[in-house]
């Protein structure tokens, strides 16, 4: 056994006094209050504590208040101890008759127990031997609940500084998920989070959004995009993946427009990023001084004078997968879509070489500035207020119109990915909602054609119509409305089957018949032996036909 002593011994700075000398308690009013305490410190005995390593099989687990626990409950735990021993010491006293009883860090010295560990280190003082068992037990047992309440565990956000601090020192995200204990796609997010001031701050304020979503704003923060860190800092967990979402579509949209101008850039032509409304003059208004419109040729001539906006529609074209190249919807076999190993038909091109593309469109402008001296002049048409100024409106109707359908399919998009997200949470619990019922109830009346409808209404007694039954629906309980969709399946069930069900019954019709003898079986009601026969339950050829 390898220990270290430790005395730890009252400071004594005075002179040594004789024995038997005594002092009466010094007092002190306390802030004012005239309520005296006594501040006399009491001498206590020198301690001689021992640091030890020593076999956890050897110790002795003393009575402990945690005493709910199973080991199994503990895999990280025993991991970690596995990989590294035990490295916070277990408190213990030792006995009169020299055994050694833990009475803090019985979990590290059981799950070292279980893995095999050797040593377990050790902070021993010894037994107090002067109170009786109760008093010892209680003094114990308060500073187990004491030593449990009041371990300050590692705040996340110092956590993930932490990991953030050990990766950029070099250690690999592996090496660190296996010191941890932790998956490394979790190191990885952790690490983003503990290097990005705000996803560090929104941890420490304890804002209701889960690790992902705070490595996305820590990722945002990495790239500069500060105006994506101020939506998501705001969002709630709820809207987060919808805001994000649009955040990236919008980014992939600026993006797409870049790519579509950089040809343009190229040649000397200012990109506008947005559709103008003033301050520029659309070339279509313009003119030569010699009164000829602006062509191409004028364009190109002196491409830095002139911007260009680029509008897009999406997936209007059809272009080769290779070349890009437009292609005409008539030269292909559409009947090879699904079928890859197909030969298209004599002239035409396999569907599996196009694909679609959108279709930018470009507006030139040149800016109201440099009109003149541009050689240019705006084309003024024979004056009419009126139709000027409907013109007018027309144009800014449509440019809103484009604009209106741009933005919200963008939010449509991020909503239905949002809504796609949540669904395996919706149907994730042990109990549907409440209005599912009603909903599942609903969704399949309208769905009844009229024999149907009229078998499940004639089995509720209500009018055989489909606003009599969904007006049954909407009054209905919960339960009540599961009554309801069973009828309609019962209904759509008995509509299927006829008198030689003992030997043509449909799977759906066995599922139904297995689910009556289940479900309806009683002093009321049991299956015989041809829908026995029909369920699958007996065979066909063992009914007694002669009885």
């Amino acid at each position: 056994m390898s220990t270290a002593s430790l005395s730890v011994v009252p400071d004594t700075t005075t002179e040594p006094e004789q024995p038997g000398t005594t002092h009466p308690p010094e007092t002190v009013d306390i802030e004012g209050t005239g309520v005296e305490q006594n501040t006399t410190a009491v001498d206590p005995d020198p301690i001689v504590a021992e640091a030890a390593y020593l076999d956890p099989n050897e110790l002795v687990i003393d009575e402990n208040v945690r005493t709910s626990f199973d080991l199994d409950d503990y895999p990280d735990e025993k991991a970690s101890i596995t990989l590294f021993g035990v490295r916070a010491p277990a408190l213990a006293e030792r006995e009169p008759d020299g055994s050694v009883h833990v009475y803090d860090g019985q979990l590290r010295v059981l799950l070292a127990r279980e893995v095999g560990v050797a040593k377990v280190p050790v902070w021993i003082t010894p037994a107090d031997t002067t109170v009786n068992d109760n008093e010892r037990r209680i003094a114990r047992t308060i500073d187990q609940i004491n030593l449990n309440d009041r371990r300050i565990p590692l705040p996340d956000a110092d956590r993930a500084s932490g990991v953030a601090l050990v990766l950029e020192l070099g250690a690999s995200p592996t090496r660190v998920a296996q010191g941890l204990q932790r998956k490394r796609s979790e190191i990885t997010k952790t690490a983003a989070i503990g290097a990005s001031p705000t996803a560090k701050r929104l941890l420490t304020e304890g804002r209701q959004l889960d690790f992902e979503q705070l490595a996305i704003i820590a990722d945002y923060e990495r790239r500069g995009d500060t105006d994506a860190v101020q939506r998501l800092e705001g969002a709630s967990r709820w809207d987060f993946t919808y805001i994000r979402t649009r955040i990236d579509n919008e980014r992939a949209a600026t993006r797409a427009l870049l790519e579509a101008a950089l040809p343009y850039a190229a040649y000397g032509f200012g990109i506008l990023t947005t559709e103008p409304t003033s301050g520029f003059v659309p070339a279509t208004t313009l003119a030569t001084t010699d009164g000829d419109p602006v062509t191409t040729d004028h364009l190109y001539t002196d491409p830095a004078q002139w911007a260009v906006w680029l509008s897009v529609h999406k997936n209007a074209l059809l272009v080769d997968r290779e070349t890009g190249a437009v292609v005409e919807s008539d030269t292909v076999d559409w009947s090879t879509r699904a079928n890859p190993d197909t030969q298209p038909g004599e002239g035409l091109r396999h569907a599996n070489s196009v694909r679609q593309a959108d279709q930018w469109t470009p507006t030139y402008y040149l800016p109201e500035n440099a009109l003149a001296g541009s050689g240019f002049v705006v084309v003024v048409p024979e004056p009419d207020p009126e139709a000027t100024a409907q013109a007018t409106a027309e144009r800014e109707a449509a440019r809103l119109a484009r604009k209106r359908v741009i933005e919200l399919n963008v939010r449509g998009e991020a909503a239905n990915q949002r809504r796609r997200e949540f669904m395996p949470r919706l149907v994730a619990g042990s109990r549907p909602h409440r209005s599912a019922a009603q909903f599942v109830a609903e969704s399949l009346a309208h769905k009844l054609d009229h024999n149907q409808l009229a078998k499940t209404t004639s089995l509720l007694g209500i009018d055989a119509t489909t606003q009599a039954l969904v007006t049954a629906i909407g009054n209905a309980s919960p339960n009540r409305a599961w009554m309801i969709v069973l009828a309609m399946q019962v209904a759509a069930a008995e509509l299927e089957i006829g008198k030689s069900l003992w030997r043509d019954a449909l799977p759906a019709t066995q599922r139904y018949l297995r689910f009556l003898a289940e479900a309806a079986t009683g002093p009321d009601f049991a299956l015989v032996d041809v829908e026995q026969a029909a369920a699958k339950l007996i065979d066909y050829h063992d009914i007694d036909i002669e009885s």
